[in-house]
């Protein structure tokens, strides 16, 4: 494998801005010799490094992966498009942040997919390591692609640009592909032998190149098209894979601390993994089942030792919904009593408001206290009932004078708008609850509290009970974004709004079937970069893109699904199953 060190410090990094993000001499890096190893992996993160680098997932798979004998892990980020530009002008292939190797060179590939609108920063990725972007024109010096993190769960719009996807918890799968593949490379298999001996032998693998989109069936349903096997020895169905304990998956004692600056840094560590209240909007809440929880000890353990690693004064508790952690008033307290003579703070990101948070924040009275987040989904009780969102308003008022009391001074609160059945009522609603929310304060000192509504717009995500669902349209979200600013004028609620159209998009991505991936190539090729970033975002791209793919948007976004038609994730089997979720979707439709 050929180092680019000496190019990249002389020719590269002294023409980019920021190159500290490029350097890759992190705190607790660790990657082995290449040379010295029987496979080397690749872990790519298809955002830029100040995000990536915070990213826990992918710490965890770089950890692990490093653990195992013979195996060396480096990582890469998509670069800034002036380092992208000068990659190109220096003829400079991607690179391994650690060994300065191209990212072509290493055996596997592996890419965290957390969100819909990484999609092009994979392209820019492959490109600029001179990896062919289509999974059939690779050859057998080219690195096996692999995606895993969410959108392995609706895979097929990438399928054509990944080798294989891995649904769910990574851990268990990754560790057997590697291994696995070690030993094909010592029997000389080709390419080909080697996708089909992982179908076949790692559960919870999908190789988009056995199977094929079932057009006919789809055109019968006037549906997005699901996929079937085009031979007999691969599964029809591919369970995602569910790690049985957090015990076994990495304690993140010594996590990257990052030499340029990253969008988290403090001690980050996953207490519970899955979530108990079943939303039913929630892709995260349905599909990463069951409940799995680290204990105390464990928890205070991995504190211990992330701090004195990393000289971080802050520990972060993360889960979907960390107070639904068993034992969450003795992990506070054990916390507060052991880091708080340290100076070490406590954050707690997620929260939910209801009889829980009224006893709080007495046990909380050292964590930092920046902000209240409140998760409420919809304005009126009427319609997060029909979401299973169970929280009252009673609750939310309690809880935020409780927190007012124990010395939080801000809220913030997130809504979805255009959910299922939504009338100018639940509008009204949002703002007369942040209103309510903001008048609680004067009971405690006589001044209004700050409240910052946070407004995205439903897409309905697959392998929940609003799978089915239609999107709205963007006039109407546009109606909606004019009524919430004229109702919260002259008040104490800030009202911020998601991008509209790039919420379109991601509903595009989360349903979509094989067709899409021309349209995500096309918009790549027209210069769709960063499509995360506000600064880099441009969906006339996306609509030029696709117009000339023959993609119509609104057949994937704007549409009720058929509920007896298979979908393009129904090969991907979740814990719950389809007939669950449609019945859940039958009794949020009777809710309405």
């Amino acid at each position: 494998m050929k180092s680019y060190a000496d190019i990249l410090s002389q020719r590269v990094l002294p023409r980019v801005s920021r190159p500290g993000q490029y350097v890759g001499l992190e705190i607790n890096a660790r990657c082995p010799d290449p040379a010295a190893a029987d496979v080397t992996v690749a872990l790519a993160f298809p955002d830029t490094y100040t995000i990536g680098i915070s990213h826990l997932g992918s710490q965890v798979l770089y950890h692990m992966l490093n653990e195992l004998p013979a195996v060396a892990c480096d990582r890469s980020y998509t670069p800034l498009p002036d380092m992208e530009a000068v990659l190109r002008a220096e003829r400079v292939p991607l690179f391994g942040w650690e060994t300065r190797c191209s990212l072509r060179d290493f055996d596997v590939l592996g890419f965290s997919l957390p969100y819909e609108l990484c999609v092009t920063n994979v392209l820019t990725m492959l490109d600029l390591a001179g990896i062919p972007l289509h999974a059939r024109d690779r050859g057998e010096d080219d690195p096996l692609v692999v995606g895993g993190d969410s959108l392995a769960d609706s895979p097929e719009p990438l399928a054509d640009f990944f080798d294989l996807f891995i649904p769910g918890d990574g851990e268990e799968p990754l560790r057997e592909l590697v291994e696995l593949l070690r030993d094909l490379k010592r029997t000389g298999a080709t390419r080909e032998d080697k996708l089909l001996a992982i179908a076949r032998t790692v559960p919870s693998v999908y190789v988009p190149r056995f199977y094929a989109p079932d057009y006919e069936t789809a055109a019968r349903f006037d549906a997005p098209a699901a996929v079937r096997p085009t031979r007999d020895d691969v599964p029809a169905e591919i369970p995602r894979a569910c790690l049985p304990s957090l015990a076994e998956t990495p304690a993140m004692e010594r996590p990257l601390v990052p030499l340029s600056e990253g969008v988290h840094e403090r001690v980050m560590i996953e207490v519970m993994r899955g979530c108990p209240n079943a939303c039913r909007f929630c892709q995260a809440g349905s599909t990463r089942l069951p409940v799995r929880a680290r204990s105390v000890d464990e928890i205070l353990r991995i504190a211990r030792a992330a701090v004195a690693n990393t000289g971080y004064r802050e520990i972060s508790l993360l889960s979907l919904s960390t107070s639904d952690y068993p034992q969450l008033d003795e992990l506070i307290d054990r916390l507060t009593t052991e880091f708080t003579p340290r100076n070490v703070s406590l954050s707690l990101p997620s929260l939910r408001v209801d009889s829980q948070l009224r006893q709080l924040p007495k046990l909380t009275s050292e964590v930092r206290k920046g902000g209240l987040t409140i998760a409420a989904e919809a304005g009126s009780e009427r319609l997060r009932t029909a979401i299973r969102k169970r929280i009252t308003e009673d609750d939310m008022l309690a809880g935020v004078r409780a927190a007012y009391e124990a010395g939080w001074r801000s809220v913030k609160v997130y809504f979805m708008a255009g959910l299922p059945g939504e009338t100018e009522e639940d509008l009204d609603a949002i703002a007369s609850l942040c209103r309510r929310l903001s008048d609680v304060r004067k009971e405690v000192d006589g001044q209004r509290g700050a409240i910052s509504a946070s407004v995205s717009w439903f897409v309905p995500k697959p392998h929940t009970p609003m799978q089915w669902a239609p999107m709205r349209d963007a006039d109407y979200f546009h109606s909606v974004r004019r009524r919430l600013r004229d109702l919260t004028q002259r008040s104490a609620v800030n009202v911020k709004f998601h991008f509209i159209e790039r919420s379109l998009l991601e509903a595009v991505l989360a349903r979509g079937d094989r067709r899409v991936g021309a349209a995500i190539e096309a918009a790549w090729r027209s210069g769709a970069r960063l499509d995360s970033w506000d600064e880099h975002f441009d969906y006339a791209r996306w609509t030029r893109a696709f117009e000339d793919t023959g993609i119509d948007p609104a057949f994937y976004a704007h549409r009720e699904l058929p509920t007896d038609a298979p979908l393009p994730w129904s090969h991907i089997r979740c814990r719950r199953e389809p007939a669950l979720l449609l019945a859940e979707y039958q009794r949020l439709r009777d809710a309405l």
